[in-house]
């Protein structure tokens, strides 16, 4: 990222627009939201560009229309160097009937006969800027805490490392995390879950990673895995990607992945990258 990069955050209502604006101002952007489209020209021609700018769409605006903002986005591009990024939101349809029944704040697409009505329209509305996004990240089973860590590794203007890491550990009988790159199944390995011991322990802990440790399997993986990932990332870094997900799924999600996205995050540690790590379930 370069000092004067614009980074554009749209996405459905509810889907924590507010929440990553919130991380980028963490991060060190500087921020700005609930942005009226016809307010964005004059607002990036003011700003100094000191840091990357963060604006958060106002989709309810009467001014806002894809059209429109690409019209916006068009004008910017042609008197300006700077890069223009969107990051696009978005969140499964139930997800976000229990959050706004949790929160019970009215949708702002109003004049729609239902909820789900509502939220269907918005879609159609902001269709267009998910085939243009640069970023789509998926919010359905994000905590904010998840999202804080996924967007620390995707956006950080303060690392000197080019390519921002993140590994996840998953258990396969929920789902896949969406957006990972690369997906490691680690089954094969021997389950500390059928060791009475060990059963109410988890990957972080020496008695579930000794036992993990004295599978044969695990020597002949570990030496698999440090090599590849190793072998990846300068390639990756050297045609221009700067975030990377990677993720490990066992049954459960507790033991076999934790151990092993442990692993690779002190791999990677030690050796200076700029890497985050994130348990999907385990509440530590």
């Amino acid at each position: 990222m370069k000092p004067h990069d614009l980074f554009l955050v749209i996405g459905q209502s509810g889907a924590g627009r507010t929440t990553v604006i919130h991380v980028l101002d963490d991060q060190g952007f500087d921020t700005l939201d609930n942005v009226p489209i016809h307010l964005i020209s004059r607002i990036v021609s003011d700003q100094l560009f000191e840091k990357p700018l963060a604006l958060g769409v106002d989709i309810s605006s009467k001014s806002f229309s894809a059209n429109n903002l690409f019209k916006e986005l068009n004008n910017w591009r042609a008197k300006s160097d700077s890069n223009v990024l969107i990051i696009f939101l978005s969140c499964k349809t139930e997800t976000l009937l229990n959050r706004f029944s949790i929160t019970r704040r009215p949708h702002p697409m109003i004049g729609e006969k239902s909820l789900k009505n509502s939220i269907k329209k918005e879609l159609e509305i902001i269709g267009p800027l998910r085939d243009q996004a640069d970023f789509i990240i998926d919010t359905s089973s994000t905590s904010p805490n998840d999202l804080r860590l996924k967007l620390g590794a995707m956006f950080s203007i303060n690392s000197k490392q080019n390519i921002k890491i993140l590994i996840q550990s998953f258990s396969f009988r929920k789902r896949i995390p969406h957006g990972l790159d690369m997906v490691f199944d680690c089954r094969f390995l021997k389950n500390p879950n059928w060791v009475e011991t060990l059963k109410n322990s988890d990957g972080t802990k020496k008695d579930v990673s000794g036992y993990i440790r004295r599978d044969k399997s695990w020597t002949i993986f570990r030496d698999y895995l440090k090599g590849m990932v190793l072998h990846v990332i300068p390639a990756f870094e050297k045609e221009g990607k700067y975030y990377l997900s990677i993720g490990f799924g066992c049954t459960g999600g507790k033991h076999r992945s934790v151990f092993v996205s442990q692993f690779l995050y002190d791999e990677l540690k030690k050796r200076k990258f700029a890497v985050e790590l994130m348990h999907s379930n385990l509440s530590i």
